[in-house]
């Protein structure tokens, strides 16, 4: 079997994740993201050049920095060089589009923070309260869009709370990375949602596992079909408890300070349950003890030998 070309597009937790699934070289291309009409031609430019060949074609969109805090203004311009990506794609010849597979990264707390009753699947209604939220399910929408058009195949991917060793700390997200540097600096960390607030915590390379093994499935799936799936560990925990938790690894309490922030467009509670390819949930192994102690490691190897 010929492996397939992959091409993982943002080189952040998820991209670098999806990346060490497999062995195989990956396309790349450097990508100006502070320009963003720079970034779309030097995306579209770089599609001739990875279609070549007769090779199956995976695509992962892991990138964009917004957070349910960001400006729409910012958000609109990532979702405009989505689409214009997307364009590109939608011009090339058939048999270049047949062979692809394109995944999105999707957010489960942007698609269901306003809606009234968890735990969530893929049926629930969509009901965003930020433009983070519907910049997402814009995003969501134009891939289904282009993939019924081109005749390629998608999987969107709504994810819970990915968290890792390779979280990037300058990036304002990522609660449990946050609150192990508050322990290792000694800095407070803030919590800007209520302790009994509850969330589903998926470890890095579980996450990449469970895309990788969704995008080479649908092989099987007819051209021109989108899967969406819900990703995550099938576990709610609240902040409470991942606080307790990582005070009992640890063995000391490190300072938080609740509230003071910006805490719109969050939900209290984003307990989910796949109904769709349940078998590949069980690709979910790494426990949140095992995955607390994996980040609090790696920082503080950082902070030993910062580069």
């Amino acid at each position: 079997m010929i492996a397939p070309r992959r091409w993982i597009i943002g080189r952040g937790l998820l991209g670098r994740a999806v990346e060490r699934t497999r062995p195989d070289e990956t396309f790349r291309v450097a990508v100006p993201w502070a320009d963003p009409g720079g970034s779309l031609d030097t995306l579209r430019e770089a599609i001739d050049t990875f279609a070549s060949g007769d090779r199956p074609l995976e695509v992962y969109w892991c990138a964009g920095r917004g957070v349910t805090s960001t400006p729409r203004e910012q958000l609109d311009v990532e979702a405009s060089v989505f689409e214009g990506f997307l364009d590109g794609f939608r011009t090339q010849p058939a048999d270049v589009r047949s062979r692809l597979a394109f995944f999105l990264a999707s957010s489960v707390g942007g698609a269901y923070a306003g809606s009234p009753a968890p735990p969530f699947t893929e049926s629930t209604p969509v009901a965003p309260i930020s433009a983070y939220g519907e910049t997402k399910l814009r995003m969501e929408s134009a891939l289904r869009e282009a993939t019924g058009d081109g005749g390629w195949r998608s999987l969107i991917g709504r994810i819970t709370n990915i968290y890792g060793a390779g979280q990037d700390l300058s990036k304002p997200q990522g609660l449990i990375s946050a609150l192990v540097k508050g322990h290792l600096s000694g800095q407070p960390t803030s919590v800007y949602v209520p302790l009994d607030t509850l969330r589903d915590y998926i470890y890095e390379d579980d996450c990449a596992a469970v895309i990788d093994a969704g995008v080479r499935r649908l092989d099987a799936e007819p051209e021109g079909r989108t899967i969406t799936k819900l990703v995550g560990a099938m576990r709610a925990v609240s902040i409470g408890a991942l606080l307790s938790e990582l005070t009992r690894i640890r063995r000391h309490r490190g300072p938080i300070v609740l509230g003071g922030g910006d805490a719109h467009g969050q939900s209290l509670d984003l307990r989910i349950r796949s109904e769709v390819w349940t078998d590949l949930d069980g690709l979910v192994r790494t426990t949140l003890p095992e995955g607390l102690s994996r980040v609090y490691q790696a920082q503080l190897q950082g902070r030993a030998n910062p580069r």
